[in-house]
């Protein structure tokens, strides 16, 4: 089976080729392509307000040595940690929502996984994967570059990610 690194491994490179500098033309960053909200649930970010836009008019909290956007982008091992972070508090997203009550059910031909659930949170979050699980696949909500719920859900299916999903 594929392990929780070959999953980080495998998602980073899908979202920015494992460039740990990638800055995207919506603002998010590093090599899991964060945004604001992500930085926030991890501690890594304060904003003001709730208008998560990702224009880093917030402040950083100097977790791990990042105070900037630049900061984060430079250093690999914060952008590593966020992640685990991330992952552990999309997981309790996922139960929160119900979304784990569909582990190895079949959808549209194949078989939910915990990796695949986590994948599909990264890309549009808990309430989108939510909506695809309890319509049966019917709504298949997609990023703003096309990028659908259902192919995170397969392409991320089987790795090992227990240690999250505790």
């Amino acid at each position: 089976m594929k392990t929780l690194q070959d999953f980080l491994n495998d998602l980073g490179a899908r979202e920015s080729g494992g460039n740990y500098r990638a800055f995207n033309k919506y603002g998010y960053a590093g090599k899991y392509q964060m945004g604001e909200a992500a930085l926030i649930d991890c501690g890594y970010y304060k904003k003001a307000s709730r208008n998560y836009n990702n224009d880093w008019s917030g402040e950083f909290t100097g977790k791990d040595g990042v105070f900037s956007i630049k900061d984060f982008l430079n250093n690999p091992q914060a952008q590593e940690n966020a992640q685990i972070i991330f992952k552990k508090r999309q997981w309790g997203y996922l139960k929160a929502c119900g979304a784990d009550k569909y582990l190895g059910k079949t959808i549209n031909g194949y078989t939910v996984t915990a990796s695949g659930l986590l994948a599909a949170a990264h890309l549009k979050g808990a309430g989108a994967v939510r909506q695809y699980l309890v319509s049966n696949g019917v709504i298949n909500p997609k990023d703003a570059f096309g990028t659908s719920v259902e192919s995170y859900l397969k392409k991320f299916a089987g790795y090992d990610v227990s240690s999250i999903c505790k």
